[in-house]
């Protein structure tokens, strides 16, 4: 009796995971979009700005966000701009935060993630980033050839 009160547990438990989201969507369902997948999330922390750039990508064209928040409480979208290089054509618009979520990475690099519409040239996306951890920057020593 115990084992199906266990096994009931389970399958509720696994029944209530979110489902695999893809990370761009189109809002007007005219594509399907989900071969994108997010390539590489960049980004720099400044005192109370935070730059970043998201790479997403499938096998023919890449689509780049370039994003500036203002860090505070809360964290909001200062301002972002997108372009996508699909094979013939090249479109770009404007970003705008549905949901910002910022962690300060105390611990480790900053993490950003949060819920992105993308608009103009006609074409209505979302992108769906999950919280990102960015890698902390690397700054190569400098060598003086005065002092070895």
């Amino acid at each position: 009796m115990k084992r199906w009160g266990v096994f009931a547990a389970v399958v509720a438990l696994a029944a209530c995971g979110r489902a695999p989201q893809h990370p761009l969507r189109d809002l007007d369902g005219h594509q399907d979009l989900s071969q994108y997948r997010i390539q590489s999330v960049h980004g720099v922390r400044d005192g109370d700005r935070l730059a970043a750039q998201v790479l997403i990508s499938d096998s023919s064209s890449i689509l780049n966000l370039d994003m500036h928040f203002a860090i505070g409480s809360p964290t909001m979208l200062a301002s972002g701009t997108w372009s996508w290089s699909r094979p013939g054509t090249l479109l770009h618009g404007n970003v705008a935060a549905q949901s910002v979520t910022f962690l300060g990475g105390q611990d480790d690099g900053p993490s950003i993630g949060g819920v992105f519409d993308l608009n103009g040239d006609g074409a209505r996306l979302r992108v769906d980033l999950p919280l990102t951890v960015l890698p902390r920057s690397f700054r190569p020593a400098t060598s003086n050839p005065q002092h070895p």
